[in-house]
């Protein structure tokens, strides 16, 4: 009994023993869902570590960048820089918190120190103290304003402010000089570098645009005077409005012709001549035929004497003393002055600046698809006719004067495709993956989670179950022998010792066969 025992298998203590048992096929497949299971973890840690991380701020300056390391150092904030210092990043779920917390404490100042210079007040400062902080301050004021730009990454402004005189003829003027630190690729335009030197001038009591200068880092001049430039007779602000002129003829011709023709199926090019001559001309025009009394004097006079006559003397002049009247005269005069103004018409006109001298207009259609059933190249050019309408619609459209020196010219020459087609930027397969990351990320932990399941614990759940199940029923030969021997039936009319269990004990046993078996009771009846 105590053999049977010794005999009897012993079921597996542990998993490794049971892992010792199984075949080599399945031991194989184990290591290998077990690696790629431990790589697909690893990878998904790996990236979930590094999408844990949000920008905190960009484009920092150096300044501002130390503050901001110093102060998640001293609150002990895990963080990581970027792009040469100029960038952190800190995990996503502080974000928010530790900005509003930097923003309260000061933290970044934008590249310079502002009006917090004046927070603190000594009383021993000097006049001449207060008046270079006071410019220190505008100057990083403006600086932070300016490095708010899109195309700005940092500035730097510098002030010339004279001290007041109390004759305006002794008064210097106000001067400045902005250096800008562009982003990347980007270059400023006329009209962006002019906001900027008035951003600085209108910051700056009495200042004028003009005393302002603008270059970027590399040492280039960005502002330009009015009598610097062009040497000929057009300014930039000229040339600008020709541009726009022709730009604006295009888009009418083009826009027509698109209706026409379809798109991508003509091109419209056209020179302006512009006039940006200042005429003033002031005309003074008499007519001789219009005349009109202006004023009109008349004047009469009437006169009439008398001769007085007698013996001169005291006698004549006493009282009661005759004097003798002689014959007299009348007289009378008339005048008249009647002055007229001869009819005059002053005229003062000034011609209109930009007006134009003439139009050149080149326009240039695609040829016509040949017949489906011709054979040859696929276009065909357009005759005359079409030509000639293409040419009276233009020309009409633009109002073209040939008298004024309009010239236009149409031709049909089959385009190039391959160059007129731009291809358009596409957003990169990257660019997909690292957008919807965050779903892909717990996709791919489901799927490894399904994988591992699957090909891992399932398989070892199941061999478990099957190794517990068979180490349940391990029975001995003698015992399974016994069993047969009770399930097998005693034929009808046996006693004592049944041959049918004789038989299957012998063939079990392996000492004769069952024919063997047979023919022995044969003979023996």
């Amino acid at each position: 009994m105590a053999e049977e025992e010794k005999k009897k298998p012993q079921p597996p203590k542990n998993l490794l023993e049971v892992i010792q048992q199984w075949p080599l096929k399945r031991k194989l497949s184990f290591l290998g869902v077990g690696l790629l299971s431990l790589v697909l973890f690893g990878v998904l840690i790996w990236s979930a570590r590094d999408a844990d991380y949000r920008l905190l701020y960009s484009n920092l300056d150096p300044s501002d960048a130390g503050a901001v390391v110093g102060w998640l150092k001293e609150n002990n904030l895990p963080y990581r820089i970027e792009d040469n210092g100029k960038s952190i990043y800190m995990p996503a779920d502080k974000v928010y918190e530790v900005r509003l917390e930097l923003a309260a404490s000061g933290i970044p100042q934008g590249g310079g120190i502002g009006f917090e210079l004046f927070d603190k007040q000594s009383f021993g400062m000097t006049d001449f103290a207060q008046k270079v902080n006071y410019q220190r301050a505008l100057q990083g004021e403006l600086a932070r304003t300016i490095s708010n730009l899109s195309l700005v990454e940092g500035a730097r402004v510098h002030l010339a402010l004279p001290e007041k005189r109390l004759f305006r003829e002794q008064q210097k003027e106000a001067s400045a000089s902005v250096i800008l630190r562009l982003a990347a690729g980007r270059t400023p335009s006329d009209n962006q570098v002019q906001g900027i030197v008035h951003l600085v001038a209108s910051s700056i009591e009495g200042m004028n645009p003009e005393n302002v200068t603008v270059i970027d880092s590399s040492g280039r001049t960005l502002t330009q005077r009015r009598d610097e430039g062009f040497n000929g007779p057009m300014t930039p602000g000229m040339l600008d409005y020709q541009q726009q002129v022709e730009r604006r003829l295009e888009e009418r011709a083009q826009a027509l012709l698109d209706r026409a023709l379809g798109p991508g199926g003509s091109m419209v090019k056209i020179t302006a001549e512009l006039d940006f001559s200042q005429v003033e001309k002031t005309e003074e025009i008499f007519d001789p035929d219009r005349s009109a009394v202006r004023s009109e004097q008349v004047t009469e006079e009437q006169s009439d004497s008398a001769a007085v006559g007698g013996v001169p003397g005291v006698k004549a002049n006493l009282d009661g003393g005759e004097m003798g009247f002689g014959g007299g005269n009348n007289s009378s005069r008339s005048e008249e002055t009647v002055n007229y103004e001869i009819s005059k018409v002053i005229s003062r006109t000034v011609g209109a600046v930009g007006g134009v001298k003439n139009l050149s207009v080149a326009v240039l259609v695609g040829e016509k698809p040949a017949p489906p059933a011709a054979e040859g190249p696929a276009t065909v050019p357009r005759n005359d006719n079409d030509l000639n309408s293409i040419r009276n619609m233009v020309a009409s459209a633009l109002g073209l004067d040939l008298e004024r020196g309009d010239q236009i010219e149409v031709v049909s020459m089959p385009f190039e495709n391959g160059m007129i087609d731009v291809p358009v930027e596409e957003t990169g397969p990257i660019d997909l993956l690292w957008q919807y990351w965050p779903l892909i990320k717990y996709a791919l932990l489901a799927l490894g989670g399904a994988l591992l399941y699957f090909l891992l614990i399932r398989p070892m759940v199941r061999s478990i179950k099957e190794e517990a199940q068979m180490v349940e029923h391990y029975k001995t030969v003698e015992e399974l022998e016994s069993e047969m021997e009770d399930e097998t039936p005693m034929l009808p009319g046996a006693k004592g010792k049944d041959p049918m269990r004789a038989m299957r004990r012998e063939v079990l046993n392996g000492k004769a066969t069952p024919a063997q078996v047979i023919k022995t009771w044969l003979k023996e009846n």
